[in-house]
């Protein structure tokens, strides 16, 4: 059975040799988790998302699922002195969601895996969702997946508002130096406790700024004392779901509907993390006014009503390079809707995919009142190093300015 594709799969698929596209999210159990339960679970969201267990098919920009794909098993179980803490998962092979269930003394650790060319981050938790209320027993079969940009797109383009044009908005080059020695997979978290999140919260309302400006102006700060680049271009995600008609209930959108704006910004040598941030808040909210995250979405929906999908990512390539340097803010986990039947999940966190260096891209997901900071990189131990650096900046400058 072959799955079409949306165009907006096609924009992960732009840099495959340098990005792995890979969504990755961990949990941490207070008990052990039944995996045969879990596996059942996982069957009865296929009735939903078939594509899970297909590969990608890169030339045709659909996913293909055959009987052998269907009988390979996504489910990994590891002894806490044999995890792997990385999932291997090659999506154009298929399938698309990798699960490991990593056994502590008393407790689990739930690793999980989906590719970006099925779904976004937002997306992602909405499969999470999905697969709680299957392993709780819920009947999915009332449940839809509507993966289509363009009924959003039709509901927030005005026909005679033109679009901005963001190539103006130049691409931010390589800020990173070139770190010598032996490639390896790296990962890095830090938490910003549940005190220092409720005052970061309510410093942003306070400044008349959104936690996300927040989060991006810190970042560029970062970049700037850590690599010398005062002149960056961050994209910033939108989240299309939050911006078109409101879905019914038994819908859920295990889709890319996440669009992007190029944000400019500039750190002064004497700019404070306020300064940074009160610019970034403007040029958010200018873009937002303009409608600039729909200018992408419509130049890829307008290209693949006529042209096969190798052209349009051979174009849309040209048009959006990809960044250097980027950030994923997967918002808040809603732990109401992330039970698994009476083992509670006491910390949640999502990162992206492993990118290889200079390509780095630092990753925001708030669970119970925390927010998590992570990354995921392919590269030397000096750049881990470096990494690791920026994690505990944008950390340090969060906490400098709340108090």
């Amino acid at each position: 059975m072959n799955y079409h594709g949306e165009p907006l799969d096609l924009m992960p698929t732009l840099n495959l040799t340098q990005i792995r596209p890979l969504l990755e999210c961990t949990l941490s159990l207070t008990r052990p988790i039944d995996v045969d339960r879990l596996q059942a679970a996982v069957r009865a969201t296929q009735a939903v998302v078939p594509q899970i267990q297909g590969r990608y098919n890169v030339t045709w920009n659909r996913f293909e699922v055959d009987e052998a794909l269907e009988q390979q098993p996504v489910i990994e179980e590891y002894p806490a002195s044999h995890d792997p803490e990385r999932v291997r998962l090659d999506v154009l092979a298929g399938p698309q969601l990798k699960v490991q269930v990593i056994h502590h003394a008393g407790y689990d650790r739930v690793r999980l895996a989906m590719s970006r060319l099925l779904t976004d981050g937002e997306g992602f938790k909405h499969y999470l969702y999905l697969l709680s209320a299957a392993y709780a027993g819920d009947d999915l079969t009332r449940f839809v997946n509507e993966r289509s940009g363009r009924r959003i797109v039709s509901y927030l383009r005005h026909p005679h508002r033109p679009l901005p044009t963001l190539n103006d908005l130049m691409q931010s080059g390589e800020p990173f130096p070139t770190l010598s020695g032996d490639v390896h997979h790296h990962h890095g978290e830090t938490v910003i406790s549940r005190l220092e999140t409720r005052r970061l919260q309510q410093k942003a309302r306070q400044s008349g700024v959104t936690l996300n400006a927040v989060l991006l102006a810190a970042y560029a700060l970062a970049l700037a004392t850590l690599t010398g680049d005062r002149h960056l271009v961050i994209p910033a995600q939108v989240d299309l779901r939050l911006h078109g008609p409101v879905a019914a209930t038994n819908v859920v959108q295990v889709a890319n509907l996440t669009s992007e704006m190029p944000i400019p910004i500039t750190v002064n040598d004497l700019a404070t993390l306020e300064d940074v941030v009160q610019q970034v808040q403007a040029t958010l909210s200018d873009l937002h006014e303009r409608l600039a995250y729909l200018t992408p979405l419509v130049e890829i929906n307008r290209m693949s009503r006529a042209l096969p999908p190798q052209i349009v990512r051979r174009l849309a390539g040209k048009y959006r390079p990809t960044a250097a340097i980027s950030f994923a803010n997967f918002g808040r986990i809603d732990q109401a809707r992330l039970q698994f039947a009476g083992s509670r999940v006491s910390q949640v966190y999502f990162a992206g995919a492993y990118q290889t260096m200079p390509y780095f891209q630092l990753t925001a997901s708030g669970y119970r009142d925390a927010w998590t900071l992570a990354f995921r990189m392919l590269g030397s131990e000096p750049d881990y190093q470096l990494g690791i650096k920026i994690l505990k900046n944008v950390a340090t400058q969060l906490t400098q300015w709340v108090h």
